[in-house]
């Protein structure tokens, strides 16, 4: 079975943590923590965050679940076990992010009708919120139909052609009776227009996140509702 995933050692590492194996965990913290922390910052966090939820991580993924699997046995080792877990992590800022607007808002709300006034009204102590949600993975569903809506419907049918299905620079060129450069121009521009349109909507949706669009493609590979544990 291993032989035949793009990714067997990450697979075995995370087989072997789902065992309950403590070198496996400690080689699984030891090697991505740092990384999954400087990644949540330059997708947004502060330092305070990145450092709180990329300790939290392995006790997030690893732990039990009442009628469901742990988080981690949802990698299959169809692409690498870091691409998976930023985006886990990266679900998991948004949530606290969500929950921390929530909060400012009835602080903001309460404070306003009983005109009480503190010394430092902008601090706010926030927990940690339940992490069985998946509002990445709304964002993303909603920057990509748009994305999709707002392409030009010839460029939308060109990019389907190229990617869904698969045909060749050349093939397409003899369908449309134009050049393969012209094609080529063409699909650029339809990718462009998609790519921007999607950091759009995701700039909108959430203003502190931070997605290049590399980024978006590879979270694309792994988010999933089972990714996060939804059902």
């Amino acid at each position: 079975m291993l032989d035949v995933l793009p990714f067997p050692d990450d697979f075995l590492l995370a087989q072997k943590c789902l065992d309950g194996d403590p070198l496996a965990i400690r080689s699984l913290e030891d090697t991505y923590e740092k990384v999954i922390a400087g990644y949540l910052k330059h997708a947004g966090a502060t330092d305070d965050e990145a450092a709180e939820l990329a300790s939290r991580l392995w006790a997030d993924i690893l732990a039990a679940r009442q009628d469901r699997a742990q988080r981690l046995a949802t990698y299959g080792g169809n692409s690498s076990l870091l691409t998976w877990l930023k985006a886990v992590a990266l679900n998991n800022l948004v949530q606290l992010k969500r929950h921390q607007g929530r909060v400012r808002t009835l602080d903001m709300d309460e404070r306003s009708h009983t005109e009480i006034e503190t010394t430092n009204p902008s601090a706010t102590v926030v927990e940690l919120p339940n992490l069985d949600a998946a509002p990445l993975l709304e964002i993303m569903r909603g920057a990509v139909e748009t994305a999709f809506r707002l392409c030009n419907p010839e460029a939308f049918v060109l990019v389907q052609l190229a990617h869904a299905n698969g045909l060749l620079g050349r093939e397409l060129a003899l369908m449309y009776g134009c050049s393969e450069s012209k094609i080529s121009r063409s699909l650029d521009e339809a990718r462009n227009s998609i790519a921007e349109a999607t950091l759009a909507y995701v700039r909108a949706r959430d203003p502190w996140l931070e997605l290049k669009w590399e980024d978006f493609l590879e979270l694309c590979r792994v988010a999933s509702p089972a990714c996060f544990g939804v059902e």
